[in-house]
């Protein structure tokens, strides 16, 4: 008779965390990808075109919140977690945070009426794709813990880039402009690109921490 070996039971859902937390990477990045796209047709004026980028970022935000919500449900009905459960939990909450941000975005420029994109807006989205994309990378890595520090180092410095980005974004935006409206929009919009990216960031610190206590 085979040996019954309780952990048989266990690391099925211990696994499963890796599983939740690479569809909730590669989620986000797509919702960046799609934002980005949304970004770039709003110049072109084809409204069925940005009426299908609104629409596919909702279902992308209604995604990932089941993801979160199934992580959240996991985390309450597992006993043995492959990390510290507040470290799921902090990762599984910033990554949502993230897409939310980014409905969010694609609201504010539905509901602002934005039909001219400014250089700094396309920079934002170039970053939020590369530090997603570096995420999605860096949960694959995670279970290994291969190449893991180097992959937080580049999503730290496009973190940084997008600092950059913000402070000559609202820099040029008081300079170039007299209209008030204008400028209480656009610092809106910055301010919520640089808040996407920073919670990105916040997941590859997270997993910073996490390595730091693996030793």
């Amino acid at each position: 008779m085979a040996k019954f070996n309780i952990l048989d039971l266990l690391l099925p859902r211990e696994t499963k965390f890796y599983t939740l937390m690479d569809k909730q990477a590669s989620n986000l990045h797509e919702i960046s990808r799609v934002f980005r796209d949304l970004v770039n047709s709003v110049n072109g004026g084809d409204n069925d075109v940005i009426l299908k980028h609104l629409v596919t970022i909702k279902e992308l935000e209604k995604t990932g919140d089941k993801i979160e919500r199934a992580i959240i449900d996991e985390l309450d009905k597992t006993f043995i977690t492959p990390l510290d459960r507040e470290d799921i939990h902090h990762i599984a909450m910033s990554a949502d945070q993230a897409v939310d941000l980014i409905h969010g975005l694609s609201r504010k420029l539905e509901l602002y009426s934005i039909h001219d994109i400014p250089p700094p807006l396309k920079a934002f989205c170039d970053i939020m794709v590369g530090i997603t994309a570096e995420l999605v990378k860096l949960m694959k890595a995670l279970p290994t813990r291969k190449g893991v520090q180097e992959i937080i180092r580049i999503m730290h410095e496009l973190e940084k880039r997008g600092d950059d980005t913000f402070s000559q974004a609202v820099a040029q935006l008081f300079s170039d402009n007299n209209d008030a409206i204008h400028i209480i929009k656009f610092k809106e919009i910055f301010e919520l690109s640089e808040e996407i990216i920073d919670s990105v960031d916040y997941v590859g610190k997270t997993i910073r921490g996490i390595m730091v206590k693996l030793g």
